[in-house]
Parts: C-alpha cells; sequence; structure tokens
C-alpha cells in the first residue's frame, strides 16, 4: 500500500509538471526581469529595420494613442452592457464594431459561425499591404464578448479598444504587408469564434506571420504593476514575436515606458492561431484582475494609462513587423466612385470602372474591395486613366464596391465613395407534381434564390388521345418559392399514356419530367 501512495505522489506531481509547463502558470519573473536581453529571434518573415533602429512614423503613431481616443471606443463598448455570445447586445456590439471599421474607410466584412451550440460573428477590417511581392498578413485582436452579468471593460473591451485605436491611426499610413483588424466573440465559451476563424484561415491559405492578442490590458493598482505587462507565448521559452515586442518596448521605453515579462504559454483567442502552427503573442496585465468576471469589471476600477502603454506596445511591434512605408510624396487622388451595374445575379461577371490622377507620379495602381472580397493591386496605369476590372459573385446580397489607388512610391489614397450592387439569386426550376382529373396539372417550382423570368412549359400525352394532346405556356416571372401550376385544359382520350412535362427559363437549361396515367374521357387518372 505504501508503494502505491508512493506511485501516486510521483504521478500527481508529473502531472503538475507537466500542466504547468503546458500552461504557464507562474515562471521565474524575477529571474527574466533580470536576465532577458530581448535579442530579436530569427523569423522568415523579418527583413525590417524597424527592429533596429528608432522610427518617426512609429513615434508619431505611439504619441497618438491617447487617452480621448482610447477611452471613447472603451465607453462605447461598455454602454452595450453585458455582451454575452449570442444575445442581442452582442450582436449590437458587433454592428458598432463594423460600423466604426467602415466609417475609417476599411475594407470590413462580418464572419458569421457556428460552433458549439452558439452562434455569432466575428468583425474583420483589412489594411492591404503595398509591396505585390508580399501574402504575409498580420492580425491584431480581441474579443467584444463578455461572460453573463458582467460589463466586461477590461475582460476584454480593453483589448477591442486598442483594435479600434490601432485602426485608426494605422490606417493613416502605408505598410509593406496586410493588416487584418479582428473582434471576436466567443471567447468566453473557449474560443469558439477564433477557431472558426482560423479553420477559414487555413481552408483559404492564409500566410498567416504573427497574430497580436490584446486580452486584459486595462488592470494596475501600483506604479511597479503599471510598468510591466505579461507577454504569453506558445513556449516557455520566447520566441521571435515576444522577441521583437521585447525589442520595440525597449527602443520606444521613452515613448511606451513598459517591461516585458515573457510568461510562456496560456489561452486565449491566440490558442486556435497556436494549434494551427501559427505564430503570435498574448498581451496582459501583469497583475491580474480583481474583479474578473464580476459584476465590477468596470471602467471606474481600469487603470486607463497603463492601458494606453499596453496599447502602444502591441500597435507599435504591429506597425514594426508589418514594415510601416515612409513616403514624403503625396498619394494619388481619391479615385472615383466606380461605374458599373447596380443590381446582378451571382455567377455572372460585372465590369466596372473608375479613375483618378497623381500629382507626383505618372503610374497608378488600383486595389478593389468587392464587398467581399479585397482583389489583388492593378496595374501601372497612366495617370488619369480609365480602367475596369471585373468582379463575380456567388452568394446573394448587397455589397458596396470600392477602390483605392497607390503611387510608384506606395503612398495610398483613401478609398473611393462606395458603389453599391444588390445580387439575386440564381433561379432554379424544377417540375413538381403532377396530377389529373378534368385534364394535366402540373407544378412548375422555382427552387433557388433568384426570379426565374419568361418560363415557358410544354405538357405533352403520349397515347390514344382525341383532343388536347398538347399545351404550352409562358409565366413570365416565377419568384423564388413559388410554384405556379400549368395545365393542359380540356383533353379527351381513352387508356393509358405517358404525360411529358417540359419547362426552360431565361438562361437555365430545359428541366422535364415523365409519368404515366389512365385517359377516360376527358378525366385523366392513376398519375404515377
Amino acid at each position: 500500500m505504501r508503494k502505491k501512495y508512493v506511485c501516486l505522489f510521483i504521478s500527481t506531481i508529473f502531472i503538475i509538471t507537466i500542466i504547468s509547463e503546458a500552461y504557464a502558470f507562474p515562471v521565474d519573473i524575477e529571474n527574466i526581469e533580470k536576465n532577458h536581453l530581448g535579442t530579436v529571434a530569427y523569423s522568415p518573415f523579418l527583413t525590417y529595420n524597424s527592429f533596429n533602429r528608432k522610427n518617426d512614423e512609429i513615434i508619431d503613431i505611439i504619441q497618438n494613442i491617447n487617452e480621448p481616443l482610447y477611452l471613447s471606443y472603451l465607453e462605447n463598448i461598455t454602454d452595450f452592457g453585458t455582451r454575452v455570445t449570442g444575445t442581442p447586445s452582442c450582436y449590437n456590439a458587433g454592428t458598432y464594431l463594423y460600423t466604426e471599421f467602415q466609417n475609417m474607410g476599411l475594407a470590413v466584412r462580418y464572419q458569421d459561425w457556428n460552433n458549439g451550440g452558439y452562434q455569432d460573428r466575428n468583425i474583420e477590417a483589412t489594411l492591404p499591404g503595398v509591396d505585390e511581392t508580399s501574402d504575409e498578413i498580420y492580425i491584431i485582436f480581441g474579443h467584444f464578448d463578455t461572460v453573463s452579468n458582467c460589463p466586461g471593460a477590461d475582460d476584454d473591451a480593453s483589448g477591442v479598444a486598442a483594435v479600434l485605436t490601432a485602426a485608426y491611426l494605422l490606417n493613416q499610413y502605408s505598410f509593406n504587408h496586410t493588416i487584418r483588424f479582428v473582434a471576436f466573440s466567443g471567447e468566453e465559451q473557449w474560443m469558439l469564434g477564433s477557431y472558426k476563424y482560423v479553420e477559414e484561415a487555413v481552408q483559404n491559405g492564409d500566410n498567416i506571420a504573427a497574430v497580436l492578442n490584446d486580452d486584459m490590458i486595462g488592470y494596475a493598482l501600483t506604479q511597479d504593476q503599471g510598468n510591466k505587462i505579461k507577454v504569453y507565448d506558445k513556449t516557455t521559452t520566447p520566441r521571435w514575436v515576444t522577441n521583437c515586442t521585447i525589442n520595440i518596448s525597449q527602443q520606444y521605453s521613452d515613448q511606451i515606458g513598459l517591461t516585458v515579462i515573457p510568461s510562456g504559454p496560456t489561452a486565449s483567442d491566440q490558442l486556435p492561431f497556436w494549434d494551427a502552427g501559427f505564430e503570435g503573442i498574448f498581451y496582459h496585465e501583469y497583475k491580474f484582475n480583481d474583479y474578473y468576471h464580476e459584476p465590477d469589471d468596470t471602467i471606474a476600477h481600469m487603470n486607463i494609462s497603463y492601458a494606453i502603454k499596453c496599447s502602444r506596445l502591441s500597435i507599435a511591434t504591429l506597425a514594426a513587423l508589418a514594415e510601416i512605408v515612409s513616403s514624403s510624396n503625396d498619394p494619388p487622388e481619391t479615385p472615383d466612385k466606380p461605374v458599373g451595374p447596380s443590381d446582378g445575379e451571382i455567377g455572372v461577371e460585372y465590369t466596372f470602372t473608375t479613375q483618378t490622377v497623381d500629382h507626383d507620379s505618372q503610374q497608378i495602381y488600383y486595389l478593389w474591395y468587392w464587398g467581399n472580397e479585397i482583389g489583388e493591386w492593378m496595374g501601372p496605369y497612366d495617370s488619369g486613366e480609365t480602367v475596369q476590372a471585373g468582379h463575380t459573385w456567388t452568394v446573394p446580397g448587397t455589397y458596396d464596391i470600392l477602390v483605392k489607388a497607390k503611387d510608384t512610391e506606395d503612398a495610398i489614397s483613401e478609398w473611393s465613395e462606395p458603389l453599391t450592387i444588390m445580387i439575386a439569386g440564381a433561379p432554379i426550376i424544377e417540375i413538381g407534381e403532377i396530377t389529373g382529373g378534368f385534364g394535366v396539372y402540373a407544378e412548375i417550382k422555382n427552387t433557388g434564390s433568384g426570379d426565374a423570368m419568361n418560363v415557358e412549359w410544354k405538357i405533352t400525352l403520349n397515347g390514344l388521345v382525341f383532343f388536347g394532346k398538347e399545351k404550352t405556356g409562358t409565366f413570365t416571372k416565377i419568384l423564388p418559392g413559388f410554384k405556379p401550376t400549368a395545365q393542359t385544359g380540356l383533353i379527351f382520350g381513352i387508356g393509358p399514356v405517358d404525360i411529358l412535362v417540359l419547362a426552360e427559363a431565361d438562361g437555365l437549361n430545359p428541366v422535364e419530367k415523365q409519368v404515366s396515367a389512365f385517359v377516360l374521357g376527358p378525366f385523366v387518372s392513376r398519375v404515377r
């Protein structure tokens, strides 16, 4: 029995050790603070010298991360109150975030998801990179959902406010690589929204170089706590993204004023990215919030100055990773509002035109946003030349089409005014139920999502039919879900017959259905 207890004790110690390694519960912070050098580790993505010297544009960005800007976003988010995933308040908060990104002129979309019995949506805004040879994507995110009975000021309106602040400021600059600003729902149910986001990214083959997660970055009670920030990574040994942010904290120490404490792995919305093999880090306050998941997680219990410092670190790191482009020349004028159709159908390519001028350059490139995806830079074109681009939608809906321009020195214009196009679904014509009686009756169904136009039909009876052997007609329009009835009218015959019903609509292949029946005078029976 004693041996069993000894084995059980040893096993317990082993399991605790493994769990501690896996989830980064306390590491030797004092030793790290004294000995970590913050040297940038090798990354296949890093080629930029912002990690070796200060950058004036990054300093400008840091200095513009201030309390009026950050606090306005924080207050707007918390005004929605408790934001439990799948509830109206969470939905309304998502709509607010979408609108804010849209008002900044960013390409924005909802990503609807269904996971673990919950349904909600993530919000993603994109700032395209100007380097046409790069497909690298850098993402900054937080989560806007909360647990019940908790306003979630620190967890995690603090992080989402940082994401909005990043979007507002970085949109005023150009970067070599693409940046995405994402707000997740479903984090409190174990990262449901971010898991679906990563699943889609993997399916799309997105080259996500690194992710930065701001989750709970606004709680500090003392000056010492307010000068430190924990950074979680996928291993206990800091990887290259952690080392990059350490370097940024040191280079811009006068503007940021934080010491980075590498803290190993733990769970939040960056976890699905780690699981998929992507690199990334999780910024978290040094002192864990005493009001975590409680009604008193309010702005009043936050340290806004500390939240701004944490935001400065993550946003400056993002700007350096995405390679901010220094430029002294003026960008092209904002392109004209796209010209093209305002309605259409799925599966059809539509063409749109625009133009702009650049007073510093003779060559211009254009980037189109189709309401559901961003294209690639097209060009070069001559300044003032009218250009065109085509796109095909595969899902019905209303889409805003925008276009922006850049010159040969990568100075980027604002997005144009949007052209809204309504894309209807495609009709699908089927022959429904065929019945008898005094004549033949056949349902012509539209099971698609678009109007079926000029639907021509024909009913033919093959057998001993003396009168009414063939009947034709046309339905001018069949709406989705409707099934008008074609009918022969009066017939006269005797004996078994084969009934063939044909239907054909504009742009669709003909469909047919055949049944057998028995005719006795004007009456049709035994249809099957």
